[in-house]
């Protein structure tokens, strides 16, 4: 089964403070993209083994991360949640899943957390977890919103577990392509999609430890303004939509690019006028036309 693992942008990013947790408070509006990595996900038995490999296993080596890809990460919770008698040792009996990667890693842009959002709902349908295949046809617009809001439902609070972004990558393939996140991002009212065209500019800068540096760096005076949701979400054009548009992470991030010998080329080269996606380093813009589209 191949599954669409969509990339997503911030179009409203509003940090509210820390929490008790350790996490910051976000209030922000998140919306699925056409760019997507394509996530297969197979059910195997050992006759299906190819000649020197023990294909039947899934394995953190068979990861482009090994046990640091929340891929293999959420594939792990899937067989401990779900069916333990799948776990062999550090293998995931049964199982192969293979990742065409489209979206750029660490980019800003959650390609890490949709492929893990696919292989939960991949494994979700293998196992039969919702007893009934019609509930798991993601990004078939034909499908059943009732059953996919209740694998949403089943599966949301695990993805939160593996990382903020999960829970809306999850929703995304399951027919919610946006929504308002608050909490620490993963608490999700789903809203209206803006549809309009998504041109992504991508940078090859790169900040060790990019989310905690920059959340470090965040300073008061770049959480001032509050942009406001509502107001984006009632706006009927996109040049009015555009004004609304803002991220509180942007400063903090282009502050520690600048001051990076390394990566201040990239920095400085950063098209004008253009917001961050979430930490960075991908910037975008939305308009009538654009490479990619908004999942509708």
């Amino acid at each position: 089964m191949k599954l669409n693992a969509y990339a997503k942008v911030n179009l409203i990013l509003n940090v509210l403070g820390k929490r008790p947790d350790g996490y910051h408070e976000v209030l922000m509006l998140m919306q699925a993209i056409s760019l997507c990595d394509v996530v297969t996900v197979e059910a195997l038995d050992p006759a299906d083994r190819r000649p020197g490999e023990e294909g039947w296993l899934l394995r953190p080596a068979d990861l482009e991360y090994g046990e640091k890809d929340l891929a293999w990460k959420a594939a792990v919770l899937m067989a401990e949640t779900f069916a333990p008698q799948k776990l062999e040792g550090n293998a995931v009996r049964g199982v192969r899943i293979l990742i065409e990667k489209h979206i750029p890693a660490a980019a800003g842009l959650a390609g890490g957390s949709a492929d893990a959002a696919s292989v939960m709902i991949g494994l979700a349908k293998l196992w039969d977890l919702m007893k009934g295949p019609d509930c798991f046809a993601a990004n078939d617009p034909g499908a059943s919103a009732a059953k996919n809001d209740a694998l949403f439902a089943l599966l949301a609070p695990l993805g939160a577990k593996l990382g903020s972004d999960v829970p809306f990558c999850i929703a995304s393939q399951l027919g919610h392509t946006a929504a308002i996140a608050s909490g620490r991002g993963t608490d999700l009212e789903f809203a209206a999609p803006t549809d309009c065209g998504v041109d992504l500019f991508f940078s090859d800068a790169v900040i060790p430890n990019k989310t905690a540096s920059v959340y470090r760096e965040l300073k008061p005076e770049d959480c001032s303004h509050v942009y406001d949701i509502r107001a984006f979400l009632a706006a009927q054009t996109l040049a009015e939509k555009r004004a609304l548009m803002g991220n509180h992470l942007q400063a903090p991030a282009e502050r520690l690019l600048a001051r990076m010998d390394k990566n201040r080329k990239a920095a400085q080269a950063a098209p004008a006028g253009l917001m961050l996606c979430g930490a960075g380093p991908t910037y975008f813009t939305i308009g009538d036309t654009g490479r990619f589209r908004t999942i509708l």
